[in-house]
């Protein structure tokens, strides 16, 4: 096989090293694609100091980074997420446009979008004239009207307007059907996602994890202990399903009561799930950690016994974390959670009506108490599950395979041409 380094176009808005979530995706998926051919990394000016350390413990002679933003007096108005939409859709011409400038002179085989991975904004690496791949990408789906008390009426009603903006975003950004035309192949964080695409682009859409781990942070299997310690982790959100945990640990709790639930994460539903809890009767078997380093969240899972996670999201990257420190996962068969997770390492619950998947969420961690077999194939199963799938270099590997894949296809299209 060709083993002849290509060159690659990344479009990474949010990449950078040691923050977790997108800005870790984006730096991960931009290290892995170095493993194998000369990159350049098109991302924000503001992302340079913590790439530039990156890159003095970890240098990369296949690396290389472009950084672009909005001059001053054009971002001024932009204060944390306020007006975050409209200005990551200006920066994304103003990167399209420095990226077709720098392939005059590159002359790249292939350009790929990473971050952000949202569906429903088109990205600048489509005005890069060679062949693309847009993704990962994906979006939160919405959460079924019926699960609207378990989310919070104030989250179910700010929903409604961001997903009329999401739809209504597909139509009017010409760089959302431009990437849906233009790319080679879609990578896509749940089937749900295939279904939004407009339909003659679905046909390219591949389900690829936006997430992974490296291998450092395998554990071995775990052992099956009582008294049950339970870690969930996220932002608190309505549609992170907590409410629905909540519940479903308090019946589980009344067949053992010495378990116990820590959150890892912060956010405005905070004071409404301390006060679910003081109504349920469970505060002492409940801990809210708050916002902690990305450290402490990987130590806590490495302390404790399973992960539970009924999110409504549509990727639920943490999971794959949790899966590769060996705790068995529950949580609901929707979205990205139920493509990582399968029977051989968790538990998922359908999505039906809510009393029924509380208690089938109630029913899951009993049995991970009270059946230590099942406990421990589940743990064995969650490590090999990512071992086998969801490492970063499996993503390098398959990356690697799809973009020599795309090349022979381009070659062949020219020969007819």
């Amino acid at each position: 096989m060709d083993t002849e380094k290509l060159k690659i176009l990344v479009a990474a808005y949010a990449c950078e090293p040691g923050k977790g979530s997108e800005p870790e995706v984006g730096w991960q998926w931009a290290r892995q694609i170095a493993r194998f051919h000369d990159t350049w990394v098109i991302t924000r000016a503001s992302n340079r100091p913590l790439i530039e350390e990156g890159l003095k413990s970890d240098p990369n002679p296949n690396l290389h980074f472009v950084y672009v933003d909005l001059p001053p007096w054009a971002r001024f108005w932009k204060r944390g997420n306020r007006g975050v939409h409209l200005y990551y859709q200006i920066w994304q011409v103003i990167a399209g446009f420095e990226g077709r400038k720098l392939n005059q002179t590159v002359g790249f085989d292939i350009v790929q979008h990473v971050t952000f991975v949202n569906d429903w904004i088109g990205s600048g690496a489509s005005l890069v004239p060679v062949p693309l791949v847009w993704g990962p990408i994906g979006s939160h789906p919405f959460v079924p009207r019926r699960y609207r008390d378990f989310t919070g009426l104030r989250g179910y009603i700010s929903g409604v307007p961001r997903l009329l903006l999401r739809i209504s975003a597909r139509y009017r950004d010409p760089l959302y059907r431009r990437c849906a035309f233009k790319s080679k192949r879609i990578l896509v964080a749940n089937r749900e996602c295939i279904t939004r695409l407009p339909e003659p682009a679905r046909s390219k859409a591949q389900i690829w994890a936006q997430n992974a781990a490296v291998s450092q942070d395998l554990s071995i299997p775990r052992k099956h202990g009582l008294p049950l310690k339970i870690v969930s982790a996220g932002r608190l959100a309505g549609f992170k399903g907590f409410r629905l945990a909540l519940r479903a640990f308090a019946a589980h709790l009344k067949t053992f009561p010495e378990s116990t639930l820590t959150f890892l994460g912060e956010g405005k539903q905070r004071h409404e799930l301390e006060r679910l809890c003081d109504d349920l009767g469970i505060r002492r078997n409940v801990t809210f950690a708050g916002q902690v380093p990305r450290d402490t969240v990987l130590a806590s899972m490495a302390a404790g016994h399973l992960f539970l996670f009924p999110s409504f999201e549509g990727a639920g990257m943490v999971v794959i974390e949790a899966m590769a420190k060996g705790l068995p996962v529950v949580c609901l068969d929707f979205g990205g959670p139920g493509e990582y997770v399968t029977e051989a390492c968790g538990i998922k619950v359908p999505l039906t009506e809510p009393e029924t998947v509380i208690q089938g969420l109630a029913d899951a961690l009993s049995r991970l108490a009270s059946e230590p077999e099942l406990y421990e194939r589940l743990s064995a199963g969650a490590v090999e599950r990512v071992r086998g799938h969801y490492l970063w270099d499996r993503v390098g590997d398959r990356l690697d395979a799809l973009y020599r894949e795309i090349i022979a296809e381009t070659n062949e299209e020219k020969t007819f041409a």
